[in-house]
């Protein structure tokens, strides 16, 4: 998988058989694609590096989110390029209700993590073409042809 090209981020990774992974429950639905976990990702290391044996794969995925983890845990950003940012934001104290008896309760001041998309990587979600692989000069040039393509396409009043 290259993280150059999101597009490639989002094929399905391929999922162990029930003899890899013993602990893996049945999905409820059908249609559902199911949640990546740590083991997907390190059997997906495992299986597109040569070489690379499953303990080792699950290291190197168990140290990556370690690291990430660790860094926001400090309160620095984390950017991946071409996937998106996770950015740590401090919530002031404010007050809240108990919704049970309506009395107010005060919420205490805390930090959050919030995730942001890159444009390639909402891009490569609803099946665009990422703005970013075309060069810079040749955006204002699509945008024209665009317009004018979208002007041909009207129907004649």
């Amino acid at each position: 998988m290259s993280i150059a090209n999101p597009g490639e981020m989002l094929k399905p990774f391929a999922r162990a058989s029930s003899r890899e992974v013993e602990h893996e429950a049945p999905s409820v639905d059908e249609g559902s694609r199911g949640t990546l976990t740590r083991q997907d990702i390190a059997l997906a290391i495992h299986r597109r590096i040569e070489g690379m044996s499953c303990r080792e794969a699950k290291r190197l995925t168990d140290l990556v989110i370690e690291e990430m983890a660790a860094t926001l845990a400090s309160g620095e950003s984390l950017k991946l390029h071409d996937f998106g940012s996770f950015l740590v934001r401090i919530k002031r104290e404010r007050a809240g209700r108990n919704p049970r008896t309506g009395e107010p309760v005060p919420i205490e001041a805390r930090r959050v993590i919030t995730f942001k998309a890159s444009p390639n990587m909402k891009a490569a979600i609803n099946g665009n073409i990422p703005l970013t692989k075309v060069k810079k000069r040749a955006r204002g040039r699509l945008a024209r042809q665009r317009s004018v393509a979208e002007l041909v396409r009207a129907p004649a009043p």
